[in-house]
């Protein structure tokens, strides 16, 4: 089949949305698929507005040409990635089906003909950050077949969906995620994080549960990585590291013996799952979206959102009793190995079918 999708840009860094879709589009070029990813240019040179949209769509191709943009994501060669100075009709191929993937790109999708493809709606989560609860609610409403990939979105956009909302579990790709590190002899007071400057990741409340941990256990050494520059007066006992490629991100987990998450609200929630793929005991809020594959005194430790004092016993607890963090770290991997990315694109594959 002849597949178009439809993107917000070429993400500069690892962005766990456009990583799922970036992957799904590799392994549907794999089996054969007609893929297209249609990218405007101004999203990946926002912070360049001296250029005009020509010097922006020329620009863009180069530095894609180069491997610059993306440095941290490889392309299948079957892969079609055009790059364009917006979503009108005329940037478009004729297809079979065309994904909208973001709520940007909903619109946009819906407006087009019919002979552009049937229209699709991949929902990774509410996003409602850039736009009102009502306007991101309206895209679920456009008569496009809308794909969730949590069972709470699921839910959620079945609220206002005519036609059943189809759920497409998300997957990890644990032939680069896994265990390289044996977790039995890893250290327990290295705790991994994600830096993010979003409010909904809940960075605040894991920075003081890691700051009561400190007062137990003077020992602790926090790795912590992710795109946004260094943060100002980090304490000396945080290691950071900036714009990480996929290739280096299993090696920053396998160092890791817990893994934090102090989110408030995400739609899945996937470096949690690479974490736990990884081997790292996971310790997190009990989010909607980390229900997806996360199960509190199983294989992680769950709290309640916005108890930082809960996510800092929990991490306690596991330092304090080495064989509870091994087991959840294990029982962990076993259980991310079922998000298994052959059965997401079989998947996929019978829902637009």
């Amino acid at each position: 089949m002849n597949i178009t999708f439809c993107v917000k840009g070429i993400a500069t860094h690892p962005i766990g949305g456009h990583k799922v879709i970036y992957e799904l589009a590799n392994r549907l070029a794999q089996r054969g698929h007609i893929i297209t990813l249609v990218v405007p240019s101004e999203d990946n040179l926002y912070q360049l507005p001296l250029l005009n949209s020509g010097g922006r769509v020329f620009l863009s191709k180069l530095l894609f040409k180069l491997g610059i943009l993306p440095n941290w994501f490889k392309f299948d060669n079957k892969v079609n990635v055009k790059i364009v100075n917006g979503f009108e009709e005329k940037n478009f191929p004729n297809a079979d089906y065309i994904v909208a993937t973001a709520y940007e790109t909903a619109k946009p999708v819906a407006k087009l003909p019919l002979f552009k493809g049937k229209k699709v709606y991949l929902i990774q989560d509410f996003e409602n950050w850039e736009a009102s609860d009502a306007d991101v609610i309206d895209t679920y409403r456009l008569g496009m077949k809308n794909i969730a990939i949590s069972k709470w979105l699921q839910l959620l956009v079945q609220k206002y969906d005519e036609n059943k909302t189809l759920y497409l579990p998300n997957a990890i790709n644990t032939d680069i995620f896994k265990i390289t590190s044996p977790v039995e002899k890893r250290d327990p007071q290295t705790i991994g994080l994600l830096y993010h400057l979003g409010s909904h990741k809940g960075l605040k409340y894991s920075f003081q549960a890691l700051n009561i941990v400190k007062s137990k256990f003077p020992n602790i050494n926090v790795v912590m990585f992710g795109a946004p520059k260094k943060p100002t007066n980090l304490p000396n006992w945080y290691t950071y590291y900036r714009k990480v490629n996929s290739s280096s991100m299993p090696k920053i987990y396998n160092k890791c013996g817990i893994f934090l998450c102090g989110t408030i609200n995400e739609g899945f929630g996937l470096t949690g799952a690479e974490s736990m793929a990884c081997g790292c005991a996971l310790v997190s809020t009990n989010y909607k979206g980390v229900r997806e594959y996360a199960i509190n005194g199983s294989n992680s430790l769950l709290s309640p959102i916005k108890d930082y004092q809960s996510l800092a016993n929990n991490i306690i607890t596991l330092i304090s009793d080495d064989k509870l963090r091994i087991n959840i770290a294990k029982q962990g991997a076993s259980d991310i190995e079922n998000m298994d990315w052959d059965n997401t694109v079989n998947k996929f594959e019978k829902i637009i079918v």
